[in-house]
């Protein structure tokens, strides 16, 4: 295991914790919660100390499944990361066009094409129907064995919302999205 490999390794060097320390820009605490199993060091950590020991990267980490197991789950949270910020992105852009339109149709009425405005309002309504699903099914995510319940608190805001990851919240939300698509189709033909 990794923790073992370092102790090892820096003991067979005749180095101390403090040394290593130093060479690497940390603490000795560090080091020595290395060594214990506390935490591991991050990937450029492990590139300066693979140096440091003269160790490859592959001798430190093919036998510690711990660390390769925190290391994936890491680059998980990071992609669930990525994808809620752009989900965020995207109900952040459909509102502010969904506001922009009823600004518009406030102050410019006379000027304006009615058609093509419910058209556009009802396109982007159908983007935040779609998009506050994912967001609140990501934000309550389904787990296994635990009993879901239908109304949950509202993602941003008070209040309570359907949850899509409940059976019939997945019914109410696909009524929700077939009668605002109805509607839009209604409008286009």
């Amino acid at each position: 295991m990794l923790p073992t490999i370092l102790k090892e390794r820096r003991i067979t060097l005749h180095l101390t914790q403090q040394v290593v320390a130093d060479q690497l820009h940390t603490t000795r605490q560090t080091i020595s919660n290395w060594e214990n199993g506390k935490n591991y060091p991050d990937v450029p950590m492990l590139v300066a100390i693979s140096s440091l020991y003269g160790l490859s990267l592959d001798d430190m980490l093919k036998q510690d499944t711990n660390y390769l197991n925190k290391v994936a789950n890491d680059y998980q949270l990071i992609n669930r990361q990525k994808k809620s910020h752009l989900l965020d992105y995207s109900l952040l852009l459909s509102l502010s066009g969904l506001i922009i339109l009823t600004l518009v149709t406030i102050f410019f009425k006379a000027q304006l094409n009615e058609p093509l405005m419910v058209l556009l309002v009802l396109i982007f309504t159908t983007s935040l129907v779609i998009l506050s699903y994912f967001k609140t099914a990501q934000f309550y995510s389904n787990q296994p064995g635990n009993k879901q319940p239908l109304l949950i608190p509202k993602v941003v805001g008070i209040g309570l919302t359907i949850n899509p990851n409940h059976p019939v919240g997945k019914i109410i939300w696909l009524a929700i999205l077939v009668f605002v698509i109805g509607s839009l189709l209604t409008v286009i033909f």
